[in-house]
């Protein structure tokens, strides 16, 4: 089974994030999106954010030196159907489901306290952190009692997995709603910019902000490039 990649432009994000997981940390830095847009190369992603070619070299050692670390993660790609799912489920469902619950108060409170600071952009904080908290809910339940059951099915008539398919289609439709809203929320916060009023609570809460918002996009690629496509 292959367990490495040779880098180069043409190297599709997906492919990329599948075999060098931590790259993810900084394709977010350089605002790439290799989730939904994962069937980009890098070099087609670099030309349309505007960026030099020049990190195609860096992305390369920087995996040669992942590849030479003894810990390296595993490729998600060398896992099983149930590996990845009970992973996905563990590292991300759990992980998020956490996070979104202490932001939904976070949040809150720092419109509370913050309002005659900066009520515009707390406002719109506050509404968008709601939208994608309530899609992420609705997402995961079908994921966990429709998606994920399905597809440990050991035997599978052409109908059910048919019906795989069909449900993935919409999954990954949601997934492109949750990018649009999580960039939204990157944009309006200027990538999670502190304002002048902040607290140690609104530290916490862009500091916790980010980490969700990370952690989905590695999420949505681990299902989208890795675990949806064995069912094209």
């Amino acid at each position: 089974m292959i367990n490495r990649i040779d880098i180069s432009g043409q190297t599709r994000l997906g492919e990329l994030v599948t075999f060098f997981p931590s790259i993810s940390e900084r394709l977010n830095e350089l605002h790439i999106d290799y989730c939904c847009k994962g069937d980009r190369s890098i070099e087609s992603a670099l030309e349309e954010a505007g960026l030099s070619q020049n990190i195609v070299n860096e992305i390369q050692i920087a995996y040669n030196d992942f590849l030479n670390r003894p810990d390296r993660e595993q490729p998600v790609s060398d896992l099983s159907d149930n590996q990845l799912i009970d992973l996905i489920l563990e590292i991300h469902h759990e992980t998020e489901r956490a996070l979104w619950k202490e932001l939904d108060q976070l949040i809150n409170k720092i419109l509370l306290v913050h309002y005659s600071h900066g009520k515009d952009l707390l406002i719109k904080l506050h509404r968008n952190f709601s939208e994608l908290k309530t899609e992420l809910e609705e997402h995961f339940a079908k994921e966990e009692k429709e998606l994920f059951p399905a597809m440990r099915k050991i035997e599978k008539t052409e109908e059910e997995v048919a019906a795989i398919r069909a449900l993935i289609k919409v999954l990954e439709e949601e997934h492109e709603v949750a990018g649009r809203i999580i960039k939204l929320i990157i944009k309006e916060t200027e990538d999670f910019k502190l304002p002048d009023y902040a607290c140690p609570t609104m530290k916490v809460t862009y500091a916790k902000l980010h980490e969700l918002v990370d952690d989905i996009f590695l999420h949505i690629s681990k299902e989208n490039s890795v675990l949806f496509k064995r069912y094209e």
